[in-house]
């Protein structure tokens, strides 16, 4: 009797879970997220990784892994090469054993734009011969499955991938502001913005729960993303919600080097480039209008 979850099978049941895998996010970038995208496949898998999936502006080398609803699996291995591709990252994938569809996902990748997270020291051996004697195999890492962030659904995975887009970005800070009073007067989109006025903007939201809408995360690590990614192009660049966010994290770590952090005595590194974050802000609500009262 034909088992697809034999082992003899596990390279043919691989391959049609990565179908799946490739089938649903594709729908889900295509036709929900409204991003265009490039799919790449590996020939094999000496670096690491099954696909390597462009969207949004976002680069992913993904190695696939797929088990069984049912299934008890505690840890994966993963080749250290992995690391050392633009936007590694590993998804295992949890499927229905009588349909392939997948239930959820573990995700263990960085945000994106970021390499892949350490993979630690867990060494992993050759499955034969006696335990003493087993030799290890240096360019694999043994993962264990905690270490991994559950993900309910394909939508969920793909924003974490390769985040959102710029108008969907708009259109949850255009609620936010809604929601919060902010009023937005069209009138008055030329006026640019000095780092001064900055601290006018940063005081009209909360950063913590404009990122919390957005799905972003921690406020700071979005800020310290954003300051890494603009001190290596030299231009601050991203959504206006993402440019806010940096703007009343910039200002908050402004403060603490003025004033001292929470009474201790610190030293802090300068942050330039402050002007034209400011700058790159006011241009990015010149097309949703100027916040200009409660």
């Amino acid at each position: 009797m034909f088992d697809p979850w034999s082992s003899e099978h596990s390279v043919l049941r691989e391959k049609v879970a990565e179908h799946v895998f490739v089938a649903e996010l594709s729908r889900t970038l295509l036709l929900d997220l409204k991003m265009p995208f490039e799919i790449l496949r590996s020939e094999f898998d000496r670096f690491g990784y099954d696909l390597v999936i462009e969207a949004n502006g976002v680069m992913r080398h993904i190695q696939l892994k797929t088990v069984k609803a049912t299934g008890t699996n505690a840890r994966v291995d993963i080749q250290l090469a992995l690391g050392t591709k633009p936007g590694g990252c590993v998804v295992w994938m949890v499927v229905d054993p009588d349909t392939l569809q997948p239930a959820q996902f573990l995700w263990f990748g960085g945000r994106p734009g970021s390499a892949l997270p350490p993979l630690g020291d867990r060494e992993v051996r050759h499955s034969r011969g006696p335990l003493r004697k087993k030799k290890v195999r240096p360019a694999l890492r043994r993962l264990p499955k905690g270490q991994f962030t559950r993900i309910d659904t394909i939508r969920e995975l793909a924003i974490t991938m390769f985040g959102q887009t710029e108008a969907e970005h708009d259109r949850i800070l255009t609620g936010y502001l809604a929601r919060s009073g902010i009023m937005l007067d069209p009138a008055r989109p030329g006026r640019a913005v000095c780092w001064d006025d900055a601290g006018e903007l940063a005081a009209l939201v909360d950063a913590y729960a404009l990122a919390e809408d957005a799905g972003l995360g921690d406020p700071g690590e979005v800020a310290m993303h954003m300051r890494e990614s603009a001190e290596r192009t030299g231009a601050w660049q991203g959504s206006a919600l993402e440019l806010w966010i940096t703007v009343c994290m910039e200002r908050l770590w402004d403060r603490w080097q003025s004033e001292g952090a929470i009474g201790l005595d610190m030293a802090f590194p300068p942050r330039p480039m402050l002007e034209d974050l400011a700058r790159a802000l006011g241009e990015k609500l010149a097309g949703l209008g100027w916040p200009v009262r409660r």
